[in-house]
């Protein structure tokens, strides 16, 4: 996969779980300190900058009260690898 479409998924993610900490109405740094997540680390997974593990896109889902679908919507086929048909 093209490493800028690769980064290009990362980015919508991050700036999905960044809408729905805000829906919350919390800070970054208020936030990731309820979560007990390191504030750096939480800001670079908001700036995309993360590659993200299933099992932390369900942990971040869960800690946002919504579910891992919705911090995907924006993602495209493409952007996950998706190259076409295969054989």
């Amino acid at each position: 996969m093209n490493e800028g479409v690769q980064k290009s998924a990362y980015k919508k993610v991050g700036a999905a779980v960044r809408r729905q900490r805000e829906r919350l109405g919390f800070s970054q740094e208020g936030f990731s300190q309820s979560a007990g997540i390191d504030r750096a680390r939480w800001g670079r997974l908001e700036r995309g900058e993360l590659n993200i593990s299933l099992k932390t896109l369900f942990q971040v889902a869960a800690l946002l009260g919504v579910k891992p679908s919705v911090l995907l919507d924006d993602v495209t086929l493409t952007e996950c690898g998706d190259d076409g048909p295969r054989g």
